[in-house]
C-alpha cells in the first residue's frame, strides 16, 4: 500500500502502480487500503472507478474495496450504477467514497464496427434526448424511430424513463455532451458553425446506423466521465482487457479522458493482476509473432515512460547474458559472475520497484517450517472395461476424427454419451451400443444400481471422495467445541474439493456420475430414480410436536443456554452444564422439576407441548407464534400447529424426563442452534422486528435442506428428527455455523442480511446433466447435487413430458454460477465443484475448500498457479484448521456467554502470530497447507509433469524480459544441480516489504563506535 501511495505522490510521475502479487495474496486488500488512505486525505468524497472484466468478479469485489467504511455508509458507497453512461444521471452517494464498478465492453467500447452496439433501449432513448437538445436539427433528418432498433413495446417505456432523466440531469450535461460529440466525431474536421457539424452527423448516421448509435453512446460515456472524473482508477485483472490501455496512444478521446482526467494531475491508476504480462513464449509462439519480452516492456513504458523502458531493456539483456555465462561456467569461475548477476538484479529491482510491486509466498515461507505443497497421488489404474470405452469411441468415429478419441477418452467419462454436439467427434452422430461396453442406460439409472464406471480417474476420485462422505449434510468445523463423533470423526480433515479439467464436457459428466453414486448408495431403490425426492418427511401436522420444536428458534432456550461456555466440553460435561443453566432459568420462571412420585418422574409429554408451555410462562408465545404465522403463510396444517402453540397451557412443573428432552433440544435442535449462532454475530437477532427472519431461515432454509432422502438416510436415526438431533451434536453444527457466520459477518451486517445470505447458500436447486443414450436419440438425465459443475459447462434442464430433446447443445439450460459459488463457499452441499479454466481467475473458492484436483494438468505453470490460488487465499480453510488446532485450548480457556469462539480465536491469533509483512497468520502459517491431487496412472506422466511445472515457475521468472526465452530455459534447466539454488536466489524480487527491509538494513549503523 505504501509503495503505491508513494508512486501516486511522487511529483512529475505518471501516478501509476502495478500490484502483481501472486494469486491469493490479497491484491484486493491492497486496493482497499489504498482507497481508505486516499479517502482520508481527499477532504471530499473520493470517486473510485473499479474496472473488472466480468460482473461476477465486480459484484464480489466492489463492497470489499470499501469495507473499511461503517456498514451503513458502505451500503451507500456501493449503491451506484454499473455503466458509465448512467453516472451523470444518478445521484452521487452520500458517503466519503463513491465506487463505480464498470466493465470495459459496456463503459469503454472501442471505436470499431465490431465493438460498437446499440446498448440498452433506455440508453438509446436518453442519448436521443441529449442529441435533441445539443443539435436539434439532427434527429428530424433521420428516419423515424432511428434510435429504436429492434426494441418493440418496451421502447415507449424507455422514452418515458429517458424524459424523466433528462429533466433530472445535472446542469451542464447537455453542454458536456455537445463537447463530447465534437471530440468523438473529430474526423469530421468541422470547426465552423454547429449546423455544418450537425449536417455531417446526419450524413454519417445514414452510412451505418448501428455504428453511429454506438458512437453516440461513447460520447455519452465521455460526457459522464467529464462530469464525474475519478480520483483513482482500479483495473482488476487488466490483462484480460489489455487493449483498453493500448488505446491510449491511438486517437481515442474516451481513453485519453479516463487516463488524463480534468485537472492538472491525472487520476491515480492502480493495476491489479497476478499475471500482468506473459512470462514466457515458446519458439513456436515467437514464430507466430508472440514476443513476451516486448509485452513486458510495453507495460513498463505505460507505467513509467520510455526512458525507464529503454534502461530496463539494456539491463535485462545484460542480466540474461550473465545467466548464460553463469550456468555454463566451471564452478571455480562462478563467484564473480554471481556477484555481477546479483548487482544487475538489484539495479533492475531499483528501477522497477517504484512502479511494480510483487509479493510471492516463496520469500516469506523460508524458516516457516513445512510449507511445501501437499501433493497427493491418486492411483488410477485402467481396467479392461476402460479400454472397451476407448475402442468403442474409435470404432464409432469418422476416420478423420479417430485421432481425437484418445484425448477425449482420457478426460471425459463415458465420452460417447457425454460429448455434446459442439464437439466435432460426436456432431450428427448416434453412437451405437457394443457388446461388453459399460454404459449409462435408463434401466441402470431407474433401478439406482451401483455402477463401477469404466473410467480410471472417476474411480480414483470416488475412492478419495466416497459416497459415505459426500452424503453428510455439512463438513466438519475447523474449531470443534467437543470431540466429533460418528461419520464426522473420520471426516475431521476432509474438506470440499475443487476440480479442474480441460474439456467443458468433463465437469457435468463427473459431477452427475458422482452424485448418482451417492444416490445409489443411500436412496431406497423401491421408489425408483424419478420419485426419489417426491416425499418429504419433515413437516408440521396437528399439535406442536418434535418437528416444530426442533426447528423452532426458541428465544428462551437461546438466551439461557450456550454449550460453548461449558467448563467441560466432553459430551457428558456439556449436558451437565446445559442442564444446570436450564434449571436456573426454570427456577426464575417458578417452574419446578418434580420427582415426588414415580408417575410424575416418568411423565414425558411432547417436547412441543413442554416448550410452548414454558414460552407461555415466559411471555414469549405471541412473538413466537406471530413469527411462525408470517413464515408458514397459507399452509393449513402448519397454521394449525402454530395456533396450537399460541394456545398452549402455561407449564408449572416438568418431570426429569422432560428436562432431559429440553437439554437435548437446547444443545442439538437445529432451530436453537441457528438462532444462537446468529445471536453471536448480530445483536438484533431476537428483536421483535427481525425475529421472523430467524424462523424463516430455520424453517424455509435449514429444514428443506435437511429434508433430503440422501442426507436423512446417511445420518440414520429412529426418526428424521432423532437422526438430525444426533447429527447436529456429532458433527457440531453450531461450531460450523459460528465459523461460517464469522466469515460472512465481514461483508453482511445485521441478522436479516446474515440470515438471507445463509438461506441462499442452503437453497441450491438440484442441477442436472443429460447423457446421450447409445443407439437412440433420447437423453438420460442425472441430477447434480453433492457434486456440481461450474461456469459454462453443459447442463440440461428437466425436459417436460413428451417434449423433444434440444436440437443443439447450446439450447441446454445454463448452470447458475453465482448460486453454485455461494453454496460451495458454505459448509453445505455441494462438496465437489468441477470446472474448466472459467473458474481459474478472479473467483474465490477457499472458504470451505483446501483441496484442488488436477483432473487434467494445465499446459503451463501460470495456469497451475491460478488454479491453486483459488483455494490458497486469505483466511482459507487450511489456515483456519491450523489455527483451530493450535489455539483451541486458549480459545476455550476464558469462555463468555454469547461470545463467538471464532472472534476470540481471531483476536488471539492476531496478537500472537502477526508478523511484519502482513502475511501471517491469515495468508501464511506453519503446517497450514492446501492439498493438490494428481492422478497417478501406470506409465502416466502427470505426477512428473506436475513437479516439472512447479520447478519451471522460478525458471520462468529468470526468463522475464529475455528474447528467445525457450533457449534460455533449456540452458538453465540443464545446468548443474548445484547452480539451481543460486539461480533461485537471483530471481527478481519486487516485494515492497522485503525491499524496504533490505534498504533499512543497509542504512542501519553497524554498531561499531556507536
Amino acid at each position: 500500500m505504501n509503495a503505491a501511495l508513494a508512486a501516486f505522490a511522487t511529483k512529475g510521475s505518471r501516478r501509476r502502480y502495478l500490484v502483481a502479487d501472486e494469486v491469493g495474496l490479497g491484491k484486493t486488500v491492497v486496493a482497499r487500503d489504498v482507497v481508505e488512505a486516499l479517502s482520508r486525505k481527499a477532504g471530499r468524497p473520493l470517486v473510485v472507478y473499479y474496472i473488472a472484466n466480468g460482473s461476477a468478479v465486480a459484484h464480489q469485489n466492489k463492497p470489499r474495496l470499501v469495507e473499511f467504511l461503517e456498514k451503513a455508509e458502505m451500503k451507500k458507497a456501493v449503491r451506484t450504477p454499473d455503466r458509465l453512461s448512467l453516472v451523470a444521471v444518478s445521484t452521487p452517494p452520500d458517503a466519503s467514497v463513491a465506487i463505480y464498478a464498470l466493465s470495459p465492453d459496456t463503459s469503454f467500447p472501442r471505436n470499431s464496427r465490431s465493438s460498437l452496439s446499440g446498448g440498452k433501449a433506455v440508453e438509446r432513448a436518453f442519448v436521443g434526448q441529449l442529441l435533441q437538445r445539443a443539435y436539434p436539427s439532427v434527429l428530424p433528418k433521420l428516419p423515424t424511430n432511428f434510435l429504436q432498433l429492434q426494441a418493440t413495446s418496451g421502447w415507449y417505456g424507455a422514452l418515458a424513463v429517458a424524459r424523466k432523466r433528462i429533466d433530472d440531469a445535472p446542469p451542464g450535461l447537455v453542454a458536456r455532451y455537445r463537447d463530447a460529440l465534437q471530440r468523438e466525431f473529430a474526423e469530421l474536421k468541422i470547426s465552423g458553425a454547429a449546423p455544418s457539424f450537425a449536417g455531417r452527423l446526419v450524413d454519417l448516421a445514414l452510412l451505418n446506423q448501428r455504428a453511429f448509435i454506438g458512437r453516440l453512446r461513447r460520447a455519452l460515456c465521455l460526457a459522464c466521465l467529464i462530469h464525474q472524473p475519478p480520483d483513482i482508477i482500479i483495473l482488476d485483472e487488466f490483462q484480460k482487457y489489455r487493449d483498453l490501455l493500448e488505446r491510449e496512444e491511438s486517437v481515442d478521446p474516451l481513453m485519453a479522458q479516463l487516463l488524463k482526467g480534468n485537472g492538472k494531475r491525472p487520476p491515480a491508476l492502480l493495476l491489479l493482476s497476478a499475471t500482468p504480462y506473459r512470462l514466457f513464449a515458446s519458439r513456436w509462439e515467437e514464430s507466430q509473432g508472440v514476443q513476451a519480452h516486448r509485452e513486458f516492456f510495453e507495460l513498463v513504458d505505460f507505467l513509467a515512460g520510455d526512458e525507464v523502458k529503454v534502461e530496463a531493456q539494456a539491463r535485462f539483456k545484460a542480466f540474461g547474458d550473465n545467466l548464460r555465462l553463469l550456468v555454463q561456467a566451471p564452478s571455480a569461475e562462478r563467484t564473480p559472475l554471481i556477484v555481477e548477476a546479483a548487482a544487475l538484479r538489484d539495479q533492475l529491482q531499483a528501477l522497477l520497484s517504484p512502479v511494480i510491486g510483487r509479493t510471492e509466498r516463496d520469500g516469506f515461507t523460508r524458516g516457516h517450517g513445512n510449507l511445501e505443497p501437499n501433493l497427493r497421488r491418486l492411483p488410477a489404474a485402467s481396467e479392461v472395461a476402460d479400454v472397451a470405452v476407448y475402442r468403442h469411441l474409435v470404432r464409432s468415429s469418422e476416420p478423420k476424427r479417430k485421432a481425437d478419441a484418445l484425448a477425449y477418452w482420457s478426460s471425459v467419462p463415458l465420452p460417447a454419451q457425454a460429448l455434446g454436439r459442439r464437439y466435432a467427434i460426436s456432431r450428427d452422430r448416434i453412437f451405437k451400443p457394443m457388446r461388453g461396453l459399460t454404459a449409462l442406460t435408463r434401466r441402470r439409472r431407474d433401478q439406482l444400481a451401483p455402477v463401477k464406471w469404466p473410467d480410471a480417474k472417476l474411480r480414483a476420485l470416488a475412492a478419495t471422495a466416497p459416497a459415505e462422505k459426500l452424503a453428510l449434510p455439512w463438513i466438519a468445523p475447523s474449531l470443534p467445541w467437543w470431540d466429533l463423533s460418528g461419520a464426522w470423526a473420520e471426516q475431521n480433515q476432509e474438506t470440499k474439493l475443487l476440480l479442474f479439467s480441460r474439456f467443458k464436457a468433463t465437469p457435468p459428466a463427473v459431477a452427475s456420475l458422482l452424485s448418482f453414486g451417492v444416490e445409489a448408495r443411500w436412496i431406497d431403490r423401491r421408489g425408483g430414480y424419478e420419485k426419489a425426492y417426491a416425499r418429504r418427511k419433515i413437516k408440521l401436522s396437528g399439535p406442536p410436536g418434535p418437528v416444530m420444536a426442533a426447528f423452532h428458534p426458541s428465544i428462551w432456550l437461546i438466551r439461557n443456554t450456550d454449550p460453548a461456555t461449558a467448563p467441560d466440553l466432553s459430551g457428558a460435561g456439556v449436558r451437565r452444564w446445559v442442564r444446570k443453566t436450564l434449571k436456573e432459568a426454570l427456577r426464575a420462571l417458578r417452574i419446578d422439576v418434580v420427582r415426588s412420585s414415580v408417575k410424575k418422574r416418568k411423565r414425558r409429554r411432547s417436547i412441543g407441548r413442554v416448550l410452548s408451555g414454558i414460552e407461555q410462562r415466559a411471555g414469549l408465545t405471541e412473538r413466537s407464534a406471530n413469527a411462525w404465522a408470517v413464515v408458514v403463510e397459507h399452509d393449513r396444517m402448519a397454521k394449525t400447529s402454530v395456533q396450537a402453540w399460541r394456545e398452549a397451557e402455561p407449564v408449572n412443573w416438568i418431570s426429569p424426563r422432560e428436562l432431559e428432552d429440553l437439554v437435548t433440544y437446547a444443545i442439538a435442535a437445529p432451530g436453537v442452534i441457528v438462532g444462537r449462532a446468529l445471536w453471536r454475530h448480530a445483536a438484533d437477532t431476537l428483536n421483535i422486528d427481525t425475529y421472523p427472519c430467524v424462523v424463516r431461515l430455520s424453517w424455509q432454509g435449514l429444514r428443506p435442506y435437511l429434508d433430503n432422502p440422501i442426507l436423512l438416510s446417511a445420518i440414520g436415526g429412529a426418526s428424521a428428527v432423532d437422526g438430525i438431533l444426533a447429527a447436529t451434536f456429532a458433527g457440531n453444527l453450531e461450531s460450523v455455523l459460528d465459523e461460517h457466520l464469522w466469515i460472512r459477518s465481514s461483508s453482511q451486517e445485521g441478522v436479516e442480511a446474515l440470515a438471507k445470505d445463509l438461506q441462499s447458500s442452503l437453497r441450491l436447486v438440484t442441477g442436472g446433466f443429460s447423457f446421450h443414450a447409445l443407439g437412440e436419440s433420447e437423453r438420460l438425465r442425472l441430477r447434480c447435487h453433492a457434486a456440481m459443475p461450474f461456469g459454462d459447462a453443459e447442463a440440461a434442464p428437466p425436459l417436460k413430458a413428451g417434449a423433444p430433446a434440444p436440437e443443439i447443445e447450446e439450447d441446454l439450460g445454463p448452470v447458475r454460477p453465482d448460486e453454485i459459488r455461494q453454496s460451495f463457499n458454505s459448509p453445505f452441499w455441494p462438496y465437489i465443484l468441477a470446472t474448466t479454466s472459467v473458474g481459474q481467475e478472479g473467483l474465490d473458492f477457499h472458504t470451505w475448500c483446501s483441496r484442488v484436483v488436477h483432473w487434467d494438468l494445465p499446459s503451463n505453470p501460470l495456469d497451475l498457479e491460478q488454479r491453486e490460488g483459488r483455494i490458497q487465499r486469505y483466511g482459507g480453510l487450511s489456515i483456519r484448521r491450523r489455527l483451530g488446532s493450535v489455539m483451541r485450548d486458549d480459545v476455550f480457556a476464558d469462555c463468555k456467554a454469547a461470545a463467538s469462539p471464532w472472534r476470540r480465536l481471531a483476536s488471539i491469533a492476531e496478537a500472537r502470530l502477526a508478523e511484519k509483512g502482513g502475511l501471517s497468520p491469515w495468508w501464511i502459517l506453519p503446517e497450514a497447507r492446501v492439498t493438490r491431487e494428481v492422478f497417478d496412472r501406470p506409465f502416466g506422466r502427470d505426477v512428473h509433469r506436475y513437479q516439472v511445472l512447479r520447478e519451471q515457475r522460478f525458471l520462468y521468472r529468470l526468463a522475464l524480459g529475455q528474447p528467445n526465452q525457450e533457449d534460455l530455459l533449456e540452458i538453465l534447466a540443464k545446468s548443474d544441480p548445484e547452480v539451481l539454488p543460486v539461480l533461485q536466489e537471483l530471481t527478481l524480487d519486487l516485494c515492497p516489504f522485503r525491499l524496504a527491509q533490505k534498504k533499512a538494513a543497509k542504512a542501519a549503523p553497524s554498531g561499531r563506535g556507536a
